[in-house]
């Protein structure tokens, strides 16, 4: 069984550069790793213009684009957090941007201090970061690369070992 950690903050906090980071430094020990982001608008993983599209727009329920290296599926409905993972193949760890309601552990991005009074209830919150240098007596300071490397490679290390 995977273990799941979730990255959730507001737009432009630094989920995606902690994501990131997080991939790196499991990578870095052999770990496997799976990454889901939520997107919370409408996005569209093809474009007019290509064959696969087109089969979108003709009806197609499901279309799969493949080729040696890589496949992408792409299905006309969405899915939750839950579906998400089970459609993930078998990881040591699963990362999370988003889904600020999910039950898995939780590091907390702030880029303001009235950040924290929004995101302090969330579910199982483990830490709570920034790039803001401004607020380093409320939040782990991550705001320099090496920082940021260091809690990162701390993180895996306390969930995969």
């Amino acid at each position: 069984m995977a273990t799941i950690l979730q990255v959730i903050g507001f737009k432009n906090s630094g989920k995606t550069t902690l994501i990131n980071a997080l991939i790196k430094a499991s990578r870095k020990e052999n770990y496997t790793v799976s990454a889901i982001k939520h997107d919370t608008h409408d996005f569209s993983v093809d474009h007019v213009g290509t064959d696969s599209y087109s089969f979108q727009e003709s009806g197609a329920d499901a279309v799969v684009i493949a080729n040696s290296r890589q496949y992408a599926v792409m299905e006309q409905t969405g899915i939750d957090l839950k579906e998400a993972i089970q459609k993930l193949p078998e990881s040591d760890i699963i990362l999370i941007e988003g889904y600020k309601e999910g039950p898995f552990p939780k590091i907390i991005l702030i880029r303001e201090k009235t950040d924290i009074e929004l995101l302090k209830n969330s579910k199982a919150v483990h830490k709570i970061a920034t790039y803001n240098p401004a607020l380093k007596e409320e939040a782990i300071f991550i705001g320099d690369e090496q920082t940021l490397i260091t809690f990162a490679e701390t993180l895996i290390k306390e969930f995969l070992q």
